[in-house]
């Protein structure tokens, strides 16, 4: 007679364990190609999601950029019209203010602001730097203060935040009159 201790194999003390450990083995060396597809499967998986989400950071880092760099060509494009403009202005106050027309200046300067984004319009005088004509009378009489702006020959523009100021030099035939002030919301333009 045998006991069941001569029918198992040697160095082994129970059966099941070894048959457990070959059933799983056996099944994945069974399935090798299927386990290296499934693997292969998930890496090429994960590169994708990598792929796509490094693609989508790079499209909103260009639309970014691309946004910005069309604002700044707007505003210089705006910038340059509202120079042009302003110079063609100023000619027509020159030749109001000559003939010493100051309601039909005043006209103009409220069919001006009816312009979208210009803010403000204003004429200051030359010899005692006061605010002659404005399109807000609160400003009429009042001192300006930028001395750069007065002594300027040609028109200059800078921009505040969102405000591009214009000024502009009113020229006689043989002094300074003033200067003109454009003040241009810049926002109102997008």
């Amino acid at each position: 007679m045998t006991t069941e201790n001569e029918k198992l194999p040697t160095g082994s003390k129970s059966g099941n364990s070894t048959t457990e450990k070959d059933k799983s083995g056996s099944f994945i060396s069974r399935h090798k190609l299927v386990f290296t597809l499934l693997l292969i499967i998930a890496v090429i998986s994960l590169w994708a999601f990598f792929k796509i989400w490094s693609l989508e950071n790079q499209f909103k880092k260009d639309t970014l950029k691309m946004k910005s760099d069309f604002e700044n060509k707007i505003d210089s494009l705006t910038s340059k019209q509202l120079i042009l403009t302003s110079n063609v202005f100023s000619w027509a106050i020159r030749s109001e203010l000559t003939r010493e027309n100051k309601e039909q200046v005043n006209q103009y300067f409220l069919s001006f602001i009816k312009e979208r984004g210009v803010n403000k319009v204003e004429f200051v005088d030359a010899l005692n730097s006061k605010v002659t004509l404005s399109t807000n009378k609160k400003d009429e009489g009042t001192v300006f203060t930028d001395q750069v702006a007065l002594m300027t020959t040609k028109t200059i523009s800078f921009k505040n935040d969102s405000v591009l100021n214009i000024i502009s030099p009113v020229m006689g035939l043989n002094n300074k009159l003033g200067v003109l002030v454009i003040e241009y919301n810049v926002s109102s333009n997008y």
